[in-house]
C-alpha cells in the first residue's frame, strides 16, 4: 500500500526487508514495555527511510521501531520515504532525531561527532549542523582518541569529563583518580589539582634539565628533608653565614628545585654538609640533634599536601564564581542567600564591596553592570560571595576552618 503527500511517500514495508545502516545509537534499548506496545498496537509513528538504487528501503529514523517490529513479527510497518541523503546528512539526521528522544548517551553523541569528523567536517561545521556547542564537539572528538577514555565514556562519564580524562591519558594513576572522583562528586577539584601538579612537574623538570646542563648538582630530595634547625647535615644557604658567590667553590654546593604555589619552578641553593664545610647555621637551635622523626615528617607532608589541595579548590571556586556572575537570571533562593549573608556575615559582604584582594573585580569582569532586575540580583550576590572568597584567599585558611565556614 502506498500513499503520497506533498513532501513524502508513505509505504508499508515488511520490517525484515528493511536495511538497518550503522546508527549513532549503539544500543537500541528494546525494553519490554516498548516491545509489548509494538506487539499489541503496531508501529504507530511511521519510520523515516529512503530507497537505494536497487529499491531496498533503508532506515533514517526509527531503528528501534523497526527492530521491535521484527521481534514481534509484524507483517508490515509504515515508512515515509525521503530523499536519499549523503553520509554526513544521514548521521546528522540520526543524531538530531535521537537527541529529541530519551536515552541518547554522551558516548553515542561523541561517536556521531567522530563519524562526521572522519567525513571531513570541522568542529565548527559539526556544531552548526547538529545544533551543538563547538566546545562540546571538540571535547567529544578529544574523548574518542583514546580507547581508555572511550570505555569510561561508554560507562557513563559525560563528554566534558571524558575530555578531561583524555588530557591525562598517559597517566594511569591520574585517570584512576578522576574516575574515582566522579563517584565522590569531586571531579572538578581533582582535575584542577592534577593540572596544577602536571604543570608544576613540567616546570621543575625543565629547570632541573637546565641546571644539570650547566653542571650544577641538583639534589632529588623533598624539601622537608632539609632542616633549618641544625638537626640535619644539609641546610639552605639562606640559613648559613655565606652567600652564593662565596659558596660557589664549596664542595657541598648543590641546589634543590621545587614548585611554588603558582606552579613555577623555584631553585634554592643548599650546602649538603654545612658543619663539615665550616659554615655557621644561624637558624640552628641550641641542643637540637638528629633528623626529624616520622611524625614530624608526616606533619610537614600533611601541610604541603593540604596547601596544594586548597589551591586546587580555589581554582574551582573562582571558576564557579565567574560562571555565576555571567548568569542572566538569579536562582530562586538568591534573595534569601543574600539576606542571610547580610545578617550573619556583614564583614564578608563588606570585604567583597571593598575588593581589597581584587577578587571581586576579577570575578565580575568588565562591563558587567546590571541591566535588569534579575541581573542586579546576580550582581549583588556575586559581590557578597566574592567577599567570602576574599576570606578564603590565604592558602593557610584550611588551618582555621570552623563549622560556620563549612555551612
Amino acid at each position: 500500500m502506498t500513499t503520497t503527500d506533498t513532501t513524502r511517500t508513505l509505504v508499508h514495508v515488511d520490517p525484515t526487508s528493511i536495511v538497518l545502516d550503522t546508527n549513532v545509537r549503539t544500543d537500541a534499548r528494546l525494553d519490554k514495555d516498548f516491545v509489548a506496545s509494538v506487539r499489541d498496537h503496531g508501529v504507530m509513528q511511521p519510520v523515516v527511510g529512503y530507497r537505494d538504487r536497487d529499491g531496498a528501503v533503508h532506515v533514517l529514523q526509527g531503528q528501534r521501531r523497526t527492530l521491535a517490529a521484527v521481534e514481534t513479527q509484524r507483517e508490515t510497518i509504515p515508512v515515509y520515504l525521503a530523499e536519499t541523503p549523503d553520509e554526513a546528512g544521514r548521521i546528522i539526521t540520526q543524531m538530531l532525531e535521537n537527541d529529541q528522544r530519551t536515552g541518547f548517551t554522551d558516548a553515542e553523541r561523541a561517536d556521531g561527532y567522530e563519524q562526521l569528523s572522519l567525513l571531513g567536517l570541522t568542529a565548527s561545521q559539526i556544531a552548526k549542523r547538529t545544533h551543538s556547542r563547538k566546545e562540546s564537539v571538540e571535547q567529544g572528538l578529544a574523548a574518542r582518541q583514546s580507547q581508555t577514555v572511550r570505555d569510561h565514556l561508554a560507562a557513563g562519564l559525560t563528554i566534558e569529563q571524558a575530555a578531561v580524562l583524555a588530557e591525562f591519558d598517559d597517566d594511569e594513576e591520574a585517570v584512576d583518580s578522576l574516575v574515582a572522583a566522579t563517584q565522590r562528586g569531586t571531579f572538578d577539584h581533582t582535575a584542577s589539582r592534577l593540572r596544577q601538579q602536571r604543570e608544576a612537574a613540567r616546570a621543575v623538570a625543565a629547570e632541573v634539565d637546565r641546571l644539570t646542563a650547566e653542571g650544577t648538582t641538583v639534589l632529588d630530595q623533598a624539601p622537608w628533608d632539609y632542616y633549618y634547625d641544625g638537626r640535619g647535615a644539609a641546610a639552605p644557604l639562606r640559613a648559613l653565614d655565606t652567600d652564593e658567590e662565596q659558596h660557589a667553590t664549596c664542595p657541598g654546593r648543590a641546589v634543590i628545585v621545587v614548585a611554588t604555589w603558582a606552579g613555577e619552578a623555584q631553585t634554592e641553593e643548599v650546602c649538603t654538609d654545612w658543619k663539615a664545610n665550616g659554615h655557621e647555621n644561624r637558624l640552628a637551635i641550641a641542643g637540637a640533634s638528629g633528623p626529624l622523626d616520622e611524625d614530624e615528617k608526616a606533619e610537614r607532608r600533611r601541610v604541603i599536601e593540604n596547601n596544594k589541595e586548597w589551591r586546587a579548590a580555589t581554582e574551582v571556586r573562582r571558576d564557579w564564581l565567574r560562571a555565576f556572575a555571567q548568569r542572566k537570571s538569579a536562582p530562586k533562593d538568591a534573595a534569601a542567600t543574600l539576606a542571610r549573608l547580610l545578617a550573619e556575615a556583614p564583614s564578608r559582604v563588606h570585604d567583597g564591596m571593598n575588593d581589597r584582594k581584587g577578587i571581586t573585580a576579577e570575578t565580575m569582569g568588565e562591563g558587567n553592570a546590571p541591566a535588569t532586575s534579575a541581573r542586579a540580583s546576580i550582581y549583588a550576590l556575586t559581590i557578597a560571595l566574592s567577599g567570602i572568597e576574599v576570606t578564603y584567599a590565604d592558602v593557610q585558611t584550611w588551618r582555621h576552618m570552623t563549622g560556620t565556614d563549612l555551612d
